[in-house]
């Protein structure tokens, strides 16, 4: 039996409040399919906001959701529409990554494309792949100020840190805080089969690679564009420079928010995320750091 409540929130929308992160993911996708009825469906960690155009919706948009709360079985996932994803022959000419001459690309150049045809099936495991939902794949320094004490909570070394972090394919489970931000998810944690996979498998199927990393003490007043960081069990890339209280490992100029793109943001919820590594990395890679940070 689901623990979800619905809520009236404002004069045209209902708040779901979600037992944890996979049930929001997993309701905001099924509700997704009833646009243009539902105009807008926003997740967050443990909620899913629906909005409609005006008041004389909710009773009926209430009677909707109470079903598919009773009896979600009956209510097939099926992909987002393509009006709520950016395009994949959109995203198809835009490069992402960060400058280092060294690397085997141009101008380090990382792969855009859809997350089940990548080479190597690197970005077509997990969350996503399943319903052709389109995935990036993006460069990065791991020169951040916060990688040796995120290596020593994580108890391992800074090179096994980026190596896992690495390797994780992480999905976009909702957007916040800033335009283009989003909060990733090591897409093991809501399923491996994507949205609606916890509720067939009994809940989500394995735990992340890495630990739960809390935020800075003290945040800092100024994180730069293009850093990436860790809080809690999320992954995210800072779109522009703000302040922050997220662990950094590291930067990459991919622009994560850019106007003068057709979409500006250049992720989605669902969409699934890969990072690898370039040169520059800082901190002690031999070992455990010993710094206290």
């Amino acid at each position: 039996m689901t623990t979800t409540r619905i809520r009236r929130c404002g004069e045209t929308a209902l708040l779901l409040d979600c037992a944890d992160l996979a049930e929001a993911v997993s309701l905001a996708a099924r509700i997704e399919q009833w646009r243009p009825d539902a105009l807008d469906v926003v997740a967050a960690a443990r909620t899913v906001l629906v909005t409609v155009r005006e008041a004389a919706a909710l009773p009926e948009l209430r009677r909707r959701l109470e079903a598919l709360l009773t009896d979600p079985a009956d209510q097939p996932v099926a992909p987002p529409s393509s009006g709520n994803l950016p395009s994949l022959n959109r995203l198809s000419g835009i490069r992402i990554g960060a400058s280092d001459p060294d690397s085997g690309s141009v101008g380090g150049v990382a792969d855009v494309g859809d997350a089940g045809a990548n080479a190597g099936g690197d970005a077509g495991s997990g969350a996503g792949a399943e319903r052709g939902v389109a995935g990036v794949t993006i460069d990065v320094r791991y020169d951040g100020p916060d990688l040796a004490a995120v290596a020593d909570l994580a108890g391992m070394s800074t090179e096994a840190l980026v190596r896992t972090h690495s390797s994780i394919t992480w999905r976009a489970a909702f957007g916040g805080f800033a335009p283009g931000f989003f909060y990733l998810v090591d897409a093991r944690e809501l399923g491996a089969g994507g949205a609606g996979a916890s509720e067939a498998a009994g809940g989500p199927s394995t735990e992340s690679a890495l630990p739960a990393v809390p935020r800075l003490d003290s945040p800092r007043a100024r994180v730069p564009a293009g850093s990436v960081g860790l809080a809690d069990r999320f992954c995210a890339v800072y779109p522009g420079a703000s302040p922050g209280g997220w662990q950094l490992l590291g930067t990459t100029d991919a622009r994560l928010w850019d106007l003068d793109r057709p979409d500006p943001a250049l992720l989605a919820p669902g969409m699934t995320v890969r990072f690898r590594e370039l040169g520059g990395r800082s901190g002690d890679d031999r070992g455990r750091s010993g710094e206290s940070r």
